[in-house]
């Protein structure tokens, strides 16, 4: 059972609060749970990994992304599972029979908030998209699926808030500080949690390997701007 993790960021930019969902490393796992959570959000933000790149599975992923897109604007930026899909055509083809909206290196704006997910350019390109971003006016959020390329990429990024999942939470916390994370090896230190103000790290939707969590629960983040 996944957990919803609250957190509350004050921007002073907008005319009225919004609440945004975000749904991290959902590894093709179930959803049903989650669409309750879904209710009165203004937007759904996916930070990467709906795949589940072991098993190569993506059904229930593409799944979710159109029964949430149904429901309000949603918006998938890319993860790591995405970027090893053996046969990654197939599964953007489906994803594009959604209303879900893909962001790769680029940015779209949903009234007074502008959505983005940042993805390594120097290696796929778009190089120019947070200088653009950061012109626009509003509340500027974005998609960075990675957290340990906060401090080396987009620490002075001039951004509001970067959402970032990857990292699992750990996968096994004691007393806060969890024991392994993809890309930062043993004790990460960018796990979970609020992180200088302004990053929002995802502990992950469901678990995608053998590795049981312990002392991490699942969880869903709903986040209150103002």
């Amino acid at each position: 059972m996944r957990q919803l993790t609250q957190y509350a960021i004050h921007t002073g930019k907008l005319s009225s609060p919004k609440r945004i969902i975000v749904v991290s490393d959902l590894h093709d796992g179930s959803f049903e749970d989650i669409l309750p959570m879904l209710q009165g959000a203004d937007a759904l933000l996916v930070p990467g990994d709906i795949v589940n790149r072991y098993r190569q599975g993506y059904a229930r992923g593409v799944a979710f992304l159109q029964t949430a897109a149904e429901r309000l604007p949603t918006y998938f930026g890319v993860g790591n599972h995405e970027m090893r899909l053996k046969h990654p055509s197939a599964f953007w083809n489906a994803v594009g029979q959604t209303a879900t909206h893909v962001l790769f290196n680029e940015y779209l704006r949903l009234g007074e908030l502008v959505i983005g997910c940042w993805y390594r350019p120097e290696r796929y390109g778009h190089t120019d998209m947070i200088p653009r971003m950061s012109e626009e006016p509003g509340v500027r959020i974005l998609m960075s699926h990675r957290p340990e390329d906060y401090y080396r990429y987009l620490q002075n990024a001039p951004v509001d808030l970067i959402l970032a999942g990857h990292a699992h939470g750990g996968q096994i916390r004691i007393a806060g500080q969890g024991l392994y994370a993809p890309g930062q090896g043993i004790l990460p230190k960018l796990t979970h949690g609020l992180v200088d103000g302004r990053m929002v790290i995802s502990a992950g939707a469901t678990n995608a390997v053998p590795v049981p969590r312990w002392g991490n629960p699942c969880e869903v983040l709903a986040i209150d701007l103002d």
